[in-house]
């Protein structure tokens, strides 16, 4: 994990906390994490991880998880994760539940002391896929379940839930289409494993989807997306824990916002949708809060009572 904002060489100590990643995305009042989905074949892992996100590449393009969703997300800590991309989508099954144990831990050891702070995730492509994983993997793991009942919103970006119907063959094609756009060959061993879809079997199992229903979801789809259509960047669940958006964007821009005045329209959209999870987290944590006996409550808990009224109260 990388921490994007506070800069953490200059940290208050007083502060309310917020925690992303991103490949995921994780926020401490929230954890937030953002996760990246397949790196082109020629570009390096640290070098995909944060230009998934920023616009135009390069250290001098805008990142808006740093630059421009503080302001609209309180008091947040927001994390970059950043992970070899072909190594897990390009061997088996093992290799895919094991990275997505390592994106756990890397969350585990940023929220020691702060485990019962909400959580949402931002995915873009088939990094939604290893953060549906990694909450597969904390239901069953006692070490991190912790994570997974923290865990209150996740944002999709052109993440290929299906390919159209709910068969593994379906998932492992458009996949492998993912692939064969970022420059992978017949042959390569990512587009192989890709094809026969496998290493998503507990993924498309029925038991994750009833799983679903436990999270504030917004799936964002691209209206010029020729590689993840619609159908398959919805999860298909019911209307009241999945909204789902469109964007005036392609693949890989679904997720990147400039200073254009349609990149400024797309960034407005998906502010709100993450607002109004923050939102969500936020009360469910004053829920949480209240079952707290009276005398010790923290001096966490009493800031987030305080967050929550000041949201309150600018909505009267």
């Amino acid at each position: 994990l990388r921490q994007l904002y506070p800069d953490p060489t200059k940290a208050d100590e007083g502060a309310v906390k917020i925690e992303y990643a991103a490949s995921a995305l994780i926020l401490t009042w929230l954890t937030g994490a953002a996760v990246h989905g397949l790196n082109p074949r020629s570009k390096k892992d640290a070098e995909h991880a944060w230009d998934t996100w920023r616009t135009p590449s390069g250290p001098a393009g805008r990142l808006w998880l740093r630059d421009d969703l503080p302001q609209h997300v309180p008091d947040s800590r927001i994390f970059l994760y950043q992970y070899n991309a072909t190594a897990v989508y390009g061997k088996d099954r093992a290799t895919f539940v094991d990275k997505a144990n390592d994106l756990l831990e890397d969350i585990r050891l940023e929220r020691e002391d702060t485990d019962s702070r909400p959580i949402l995730f931002l995915g873009h492509s088939m990094g939604g896929l290893l953060i549906k994983q990694a909450l597969i993997n904390a239901h069953n793991n006692p070490n991190y379940t912790p994570i997974k009942h923290a865990t209150n919103g996740l944002a999709f970006f052109a993440t290929p839930h299906h390919g159209g119907d709910w068969k593994l063959v379906s998932l492992g094609s458009l996949a492998a289409k993912i692939a064969t756009t970022t420059g992978f060959q017949k042959g390569d061993d990512v587009l192989e494993v890709l094809k026969q879809g496998s290493i998503f079997s507990d993924i498309m199992n029925e038991h994750w989807r009833h799983q679903l229903l436990q999270y504030n979801i917004v799936s964002f789809w691209g209206g010029f997306d020729n590689i993840v259509p619609r159908e398959s960047a919805r999860l298909g669940i019911p209307g009241d824990r999945e909204n789902v958006v469109r964007l005036d964007a392609d693949h890989s821009t679904v997720c990147k916002f400039g200073g254009t005045q349609s990149e400024q329209d797309n960034f407005k959209r998906v502010r709100s949708n993450i607002k109004d999870m923050y939102k969500k987290a936020l009360q469910q944590s004053e829920l949480n809060a209240v079952t707290i006996p009276v005398g010790s409550e923290s001096k966490l808990d009493m800031e987030l009572r305080a967050r929550l009224a000041a949201l309150q109260g600018s909505h009267a």
